[in-house]
């Protein structure tokens, strides 16, 4: 709305310019990396013990792990839509 492109006009060059491919491998990643982040954030979770600087702590860790596991397993995912010629 802000560039005034009509939503009818946007809706067809999306499907003319996204391919199938493009929109399930985009599903299927934000898939998998929900997964990782909430199986890390539960796992940091658990291992808080007792004071509020131990919730800090375990959350910056959490942070910083989910970050490094989806750029890992984006770039497997990477590797296997190359390899698969998707």
């Amino acid at each position: 709305s802000t560039l005034d492109i009509d939503f009818a006009l946007f809706i067809s060059r999306v499907q003319s310019d996204v391919s199938i491919y493009n929109f399930t491998g985009g599903i299927i990643k934000s898939v998998a990396f929900a997964f990782v982040i909430a199986l890390v954030a539960c796992f940091c979770g658990f291992n808080v013990h007792g004071s509020s600087e131990s919730v800090g702590l375990e959350t910056t860790r959490s942070v910083v792990f989910s970050i490094f596991l989806i750029v890992c397993i984006d770039a497997v995912f990477a590797i296997i839509f190359q390899v698969l010629g998707i």
